[in-house]
């Protein structure tokens, strides 16, 4: 039989749609048992396990089938230490059960850091640098400049610090300021009743700094920390009075309104 003859012929056709339609079972069985093994279309939304303890993490991740592994410590001022501090994948991320989880816990010992080049760049590109190397914004003292808003002096308990000094995670680094025509006075408005946010846009329009913010019982997390309401605040809210510009006001917020 010549070739053509055999591919035209009704055995050929019969074979090769055999063929074709055990290919395709095939495939079909093998997507079948991969979307069973993945569990194709299931999937957990990560909790937010900031602020828990690692007894409460476990509880959860049980709970979700979740795993985690500790990654780092990181030493925080006004944290407690032993909390979760960050996580990775962070809260609200879509996962498949089983996924590792990776934590950073708060350290009871403050590790060094490089303390970065703060002069020469504005204050609030300063406070964010300061803040990503676990630093925190001291006093700020405005100087007449024709800079405005431009960091010129960098110092650490009254003395000058070059960039490059290690200091303990969680130091306060005091910044002078140009202050192009702006008043070296100013007033402390009442900041009860508003967000964190809210109260440090505030901060920057009236020339002030958060000193230490404080969270009560009622604060367990970090969406807690976001829609907390200032409940107290010291000093207290005088709009005769007079302060330094760069004084510090130190906040109580809490999720329960105040009584």
């Amino acid at each position: 039989m010549a070739l053509k003859e055999f591919f035209l012929s009704k055995t050929f056709r019969n074979h090769f749609l055999a063929a074709l339609g055990l290919t395709i079972v095939l495939l079909w069985l093998t997507m079948q048992i991969l979307s069973f093994y993945t569990h194709k279309g299931e999937s957990l939304t990560i909790p937010d396990f900031s602020g828990m303890t690692m007894d409460q993490a476990r509880q959860v991740a049980k709970k979700m089938s979740l795993r985690f592994e500790v990654e780092d410590s990181v030493y925080r001022a006004g944290r407690r230490p032993g909390t979760i501090l960050m996580q990775n994948p962070g809260a609200g991320h879509k996962i498949k059960s089983g996924r590792m989880i990776y934590l950073t816990l708060v350290s009871s010992i403050p590790g060094q850091e490089e303390v970065p080049k703060l002069t020469d760049i504005s204050l609030r590109q300063a406070r964010v640098l300061l803040e990503s190397k676990g630093f925190i914004v001291g006093n700020i003292r405005y100087i007449p400049s024709e800079f405005s808003d431009l960091v010129l002096e960098q110092k650490n308990k009254g003395v000058p610090i070059l960039p490059g000094s290690r200091l303990d995670s969680g130091s306060a680094i005091d910044l002078v300021v140009g202050g192009n025509g702006v008043s070296s006075e100013t007033t402390v408005p009442d900041f009860t009743g508003m967000t964190l946010a809210e109260a440090l846009a505030l901060f920057n329009a009236k020339l002030l700094v958060a000193g230490n913010v404080q969270f009560d019982a009622s604060v367990t997390n970090r969406s807690d920390s976001m829609s907390a309401r200032i409940i107290n605040q010291f000093p207290l809210a005088d709009s005769t009075a007079y302060v330094p510009a760069g004084s510090t006001i130190n906040l109580f917020l809490s999720i329960k309104p105040k009584e």
